[in-house]
């Protein structure tokens, strides 16, 4: 059998991959992902999109990441580096994933108006925020757990528990 007939086939279940995809492409999944996020002014959008694409064209460690993946990892950066300049927190994943989470929860639900709004526009609407971060939670300690003696439950054993219960010996 010819196996390189069999691994240059295409799985007809993944899409053709694309080695540099068109800026409408990535506007695109852009403007789906600031949408998912509650951004729905189109012009707040097509302004945060742009952000996301020239922090996309900066080089990264691993250059073979897919071009729509690294326009929505830098729009996910955009947004981390927001809520650490808004609200003052460390770049640290715990306290922005705190962040994140009081921001999707709900608890301020016009926030998209502060993304490009000023301080002191913003004020009141960050005092909320700040108010719903929950704290996050500890790092987690090591210690000793006390030893625990595992009773394996055998044929023989479950036998020899009915002996002891029906005749007491």
């Amino acid at each position: 059998m010819d196996r390189g007939k069999v691994s240059a086939a295409h799985s007809p279940y993944l899409p053709p991959s694309v080695a540099q995809p068109s800026n409408e492409l990535l506007l695109g999944r852009l403007s789906v992902y600031w949408q998912s996020l509650d951004v729905t002014d189109p012009i707040q959008i097509a302004a945060l999109s742009q952000q996301a694409l020239r922090r996309a064209a900066e080089p990264l460690e691993r250059p073979e990441t897919d071009p729509v993946a690294r326009a929505l990892l830098a729009a996910s950066g955009l947004l981390d580096d927001w809520l650490a300049q808004a609200l003052d927190l460390p770049h640290n994943p715990r306290a922005l994933g705190a962040a994140r989470a009081a921001l999707l929860s709900g608890a301020t639900p016009d926030w998209p108006k502060a993304l490009l709004a000023s301080p002191a526009e913003t004020a009141e609407l960050l005092a909320h925020l700040r108010q719903a971060i929950a704290e996050p939670t500890p790092a987690p300690l090591a210690s000793a757990m006390p030893t625990q003696r595992i009773r394996s439950l055998t044929v023989m054993g479950l036998l020899r528990l009915l002996w002891r219960k029906l005749f007491g010996a």
